[in-house]
Parts: structure tokens; sequence; C-alpha cells
């Protein structure tokens, strides 16, 4: 498998790991075969953590809550206003 991964000692940018891929495998820069990362380290990086979807998912609730809110204070109020 292929990766984009500058290789800091030579400066290529074709890295390359097993057709298998699983996240112990090695990506070796394919010029001089420099150690680069390891294909679940790899991934891991390159795809949002569990702690920030989390958040993002919470801030979402919290801002549909109050747009909700909003609107409920409003019919509230013109009723009370008539």
């Amino acid at each position: 498998m292929k990766y984009q991964i500058s290789c800091p000692r030579c400066g290529c940018s074709q890295a390359s790991a097993p057709d298998t891929s699983y996240d112990w495998d090695e990506i070796h820069c394919e010029d001089c075969g420099e150690f680069l990362d390891t294909c679940g380290l790899h991934e891991d990086r390159h795809t949002g953590s569990y702690a920030l979807r989390a958040l993002n998912m919470s801030r979402s609730l919290i801002l549909q809550m109050a747009r909700e809110n909003e609107s409920l204070n409003d019919t509230v109020m013109q009723r009370q206003s008539a």
C-alpha cells in the first residue's frame, strides 16, 4: 500500500507498507528504507478522534436545544403579550 508521507532523511514523499495493513505493519520510505510510521498510528492521526467527535456532537446538541428553547420562549412571550 502506498502512502504520501515525507521522509525526514531523504525528502522523498513516497512510502509503502505491506498490502495487509495491520496496525503494527511498518511504513517505510521507498527510496532510503527509513522507518516512518506504523499503519495503525498513521490511520489514527488522519481520522477524527472519538473525543473530538463526541465534543462536536455535544456542541451541536447544545446549539440545537438553545434554538428550540428560543423558539419556545418566543411563542410563550407572544401569548403573554396578547
